[in-house]
């Protein structure tokens, strides 16, 4: 899509559409003008803003109409195969980072973790394909937002939650609003209806497939209520835990470090362990656990 059809109408239309003035604009015009910001919405472009409220001063419109429709003209002229392309964003070993997206949202991810992002003018929809990360979605009915996970899915409008990918589940955590986990079931083929349930603040829930036996079954199980600041203490540089045994929590640390904890004693690996952890601070785990010598510190540099 261009502004070839508006011609030489293109800013007076698009300063109108922006400045809240759409109504007196031809209905042609205007869905065409709707049409475009939507469909450059699906872009993770720095040039591209939100669509500016009516409260916003005339020359806040102007300035983003300059940048999104005549400063980016020859990227926007890309073919339609180049615009679908996958984006992937990742954090590395021992390494957090947060993305603002065009949207508005923003992703966080964990320590290696990657995401793949692939906007269209009628979806957001991104796939975490390994694990952890925060999305805080901005709000836009119209656009649903979507994680999916090759366990399933979680759909939300404007919202925040983490997602947790594991080898036989995934995890979410509701921060604010409400989300819908989706899933198929592989028992019942293709056509059949998804597994859904919905999860609210304060929340968080398992989902996945059981694929033990002959065949498959998708689940979603029971939401339990969470301490929500504890969950997503690690975007703010903290490992909190509530009786996780031993060596998750040692797996879990080792994310954000480039020392290494090792097991010593597999019969400890089963322990509960409760408390903070600083991200890096791989010699405090010995100040959790009964028997320090369980645990080693080995240094990867």
């Amino acid at each position: 899509m261009t502004r070839d059809r508006l011609g030489s109408r293109a800013p007076a239309v698009f300063e109108a559409f922006l400045d809240g003035r759409e109504a007196g604009l031809h209905p042609a015009d205007r869905d065409e003008a709707a049409a475009f910001w939507s469909w450059l919405g699906g872009f993770e472009h720095p040039g591209i803003p939100e669509r500016p409220r009516r409260s916003w001063p005339r020359w806040a419109a102007a300035a983003a109409l300059a940048v999104a429709v005549f400063g980016g003209v020859g990227w926007i002229a890309r073919t339609p195969a180049e615009r679908d392309e996958v984006r992937s964003i990742a954090a590395g070993h021992a390494e957090r980072k947060r993305v603002q997206l065009a949207d508005g949202s923003t992703v966080t991810l964990a320590a290696d973790s990657r995401v793949e992002i692939a906007f269209t003018p009628g979806e957001r929809r991104l796939r975490l394909t390994e694990g952890e990360a925060l999305f805080a979605v901005a709000h836009n009915k119209a656009r649903p937002f979507v994680v999916e996970t090759r366990h399933g899915e979680v759909k939300a409008v404007g919202t925040a939650f983490d997602v947790a990918v594991g080898r036989r589940e995934a995890e979410v955590t509701v921060v604010e609003g409400v989300v819908r986990i989706a899933l198929a079931d592989g028992t019942r083929g293709g056509d059949a209806e998804p597994i859904e349930k919905l999860a609210r603040k304060g929340e968080r829930l398992a989902f996945g497939v059981d694929r033990s036996g002959s065949g498959s079954t998708g689940f979603i199980r029971q939401a339990d209520a969470v301490d929500v600041a504890g969950v997503t203490a690690w975007t703010r540089g903290q490992l909190v835990f509530h009786g996780e045994p031993l060596r998750e929590v040692i797996a879990e640390i080792n994310r954000y470090t480039n020392d290494r904890v090792v097991l010593t004693d597999p019969a400890a690996g089963s322990i509960p362990v409760y408390g903070v952890i600083n991200q890096g601070d791989t010699s405090a785990i010995r100040d959790l656990v009964a028997d320090p010598h369980a645990v080693a510190i080995r240094s990867e540099r």
